[in-house]
């Protein structure tokens, strides 16, 4: 066996096992000098290769569940989209007038008689016909139902379930639902903090996996009636938001897998591909033109996440914080060998490191999860920083929302739209990416694009009466300033808290965005457009007092995410 293999717990070696290392160590004292009492977990992670083959390959394969989280969060936008749509012909005039648009010069001379025009003469009135098809004839809703235009998004659930006119908004639960399946994070992160990183990836992704197989064959070939078909799908919608909370527990497991030279980079790459999530469930958006065949392709992408799960690593920092130094250095030189360093060049910084044990680890080994979340929430810089993260996540992603629904109604092509957005969204992620790693650092980034947001949500209402182009490009600006302003907080936010409830912090941001998401949207549809350039001012106000709350909070940039170096600093806070 290799000697270097035998203290598995070097603060229980006794010290004939230090002597019989102390002959391996003479061999290399070259590497002395490196080993200081001051060593971090960032320095052990540098030393086994912090960006090595090791991190690129299992970034690559992580991002499998950041692309299928992508193509679930817009999975509604195609499904459930509001489509062209009009009464139709009564039955003894055009049986089975199941065609929106006409197929031949009698039927588009009846359609024009029994449709009455819209007030621009472009378009046919949706909810209503003519009872006898004259123009000073009464109107009277679709008795016989609706004929819907299928050449842009095809065979929807809109049009299965008949969600127009009085029913249209039954479409938005469908969004809602998904939305609210990412609350399930407020729950999920703190067991991942409590169980690993991995455990609760993996059995939260095998039970929407199986659940969606189950939900969805059900839909597909059980005849069922269309109220029973439509809480399957519901159901199918929030298990499938918990993809989103996958997607954030898995972001923060790469940031944990390198230093924080690289941790700009990790959560870089995440959000790119989620961008690239957009494009791809677009695609198959297209390709489908059927919203059940949609949910299939989905489902299946998910099942290439799935086989990776097993070789899915856990977060070192994460088992440095649990003080299970057995897994966590099997980890490390598993990393180190992988990224070909030798074991000479990262164990003797990883025995200091663990034999510089504070007293107070030994203290908080002894407590139990919930004893030691509480103790670590009891200081009020604790709170602060929740509070004032949360009240980020809601409005950052509320002005995300707010600006990509605005930009959804005036595009011409919601495939070209899609594509463009995510290209935008990628820019963006990528300009935030590099923000970071100047002097900017985190928070002087986040003010920057902040800033940049706020000008944009200003300009939207002003110059909209005048210019609906240029209200198009300001609003792409917005896009691609809010998107980077969104990358700097999802990496930004993470780096804030110890690994002891890291992720459950996560959770909080998680479900505070979820909120906005979901409020967003609520408050565009319901309020009179006259009063709609206000929402743009009141969220534009609202963002400013987030950039002035973010001056309490500290700067991480190049700041270990060490457990320890953490917790300790937050106990000497109080």
């Amino acid at each position: 066996m290799n000697e270097l293999n035998t203290p598995k717990n070097p603060l229980k070696a006794d010290i004939n096992e230090l002597e019989f290392h102390d002959d391996r160590i003479d061999t290399n004292i070259n590497l002395l000098p490196e080993v200081s009492k001051a060593v971090s977990f960032d320095v052990v992670i540098n030393k086994c290769g912090h960006l090595g083959r090791f991190q690129l390959i299992h970034y690559f394969l992580m991002n499998l569940i950041s692309i299928s989280a992508a193509t679930i969060s817009y999975y509604y936008v195609f499904a459930a989209a509001n489509i062209d749509h009009r009464c139709r012909l009564p039955e003894n005039i055009w049986p089975n007038d199941n065609q929106y648009h006409p197929i031949n010069k009698t039927h588009e001379l009846l359609v024009n008689r029994y449709i009455p025009k819209t007030n621009d003469g472009k378009n046919w009135e949706q909810c209503v016909r003519y009872i006898n098809g004259t123009t000073n004839d009464t109107l009277m809703n679709c008795p016989n139902g609706w004929a819907y235009d299928r050449s842009v998004f095809g065979y929807t659930f809109t049009e299965e379930a008949n969600f127009v006119c009085g029913s249209s908004s039954k479409r938005s639960l469908i969004a809602t639902l998904m939305q609210c399946g990412g609350f399930a994070l407020l729950f999920i992160g703190p067991n991942a903090d409590k169980f690993g990183r991995k455990k609760v990836i993996t059995t939260v992704i095998i039970f929407l996996f199986v659940t969606c197989l189950i939900t969805q064959t059900m839909m597909q070939w059980i005849p069922m009636s269309i109220g029973t078909k439509f809480a399957l799908l519901l159901l199918n919608q929030f298990t499938s938001g918990l993809a989103a909370a996958v997607y954030n527990l898995t972001f923060v497991l790469m940031l944990e897998l390198t230093s924080s030279a690289h941790r700009s980079f990790a959560g870089n790459i995440a959000l790119v591909l989620f961008t690239m999530g957009e494009g791809l469930v677009t695609l198959f958006a297209y390709l489908a033109k059927d919203w059940q065949t949609l949910k299939w392709m989905n489902t299946a992408f998910i099942s290439f996440a799935i086989v990776y799960l097993y070789f899915m690593p856990e977060s070192p920092l994460y088992l440095y914080s649990k003080q299970d130094y057995a897994r966590m250095e099997a980890l490390l030189r598993r990393i180190a060998t992988t990224n070909k360093r030798k074991e000479a060049d990262w164990y003797p910084v990883y025995q200091e490191l663990i034999r510089n044990q504070s007293v107070a680890s030994s203290h908080d080994k002894q407590l139990s999860f919930f004893q030691k979340t509480r103790e670590i929430l009891a200081h009020r810089s604790m709170i602060v920083k929740l509070l004032i993260t949360g009240l980020l996540g809601f409005t950052t992603l509320m002005l995300y929302i707010k600006i990509s629904y605005g930009l959804a109604t005036m595009s011409i092509s919601p495939y070209l739209g899609m594509l463009v957005g995510g290209a935008l969204e990628a820019a963006g992620c990528i300009t935030g990416s590099l923000l970071i790693r100047t002097r900017l650092g985190r928070k002087g980034s986040f003010r920057l694009v902040a800033t940049v947001t706020i000008i944009c949500v200003i300009l939207i209402p002003i110059i909209s009466s005048y210019s609906p182009i240029v209200t198009v490009c300001i609003g792409q600006v917005g896009k691609y300033a809010i998107s980077s302003t969104l990358a700097v907080s999802l990496i930004y936010v993470p780096e804030l808290f110890p690994t002891a409830i890291r992720s459950g912090a996560n959770g909080v941001f998680s479900a505070c965005c979820r909120i906005g998401a979901i409020l967003a949207p609520i408050i565009d549809t319901s309020i009179n457009k006259v009063y709609l350039p206000y929402t743009f001012y009141a969220s534009a106000g609202l963002a400013f007092i987030v950039i002035l709350l973010t001056l309490l909070l500290p700067e991480t940039k190049s700041k270990s995410m060490d457990a320890d170096e953490q917790y300790e600093k937050n106990r000497n806070d109080a």
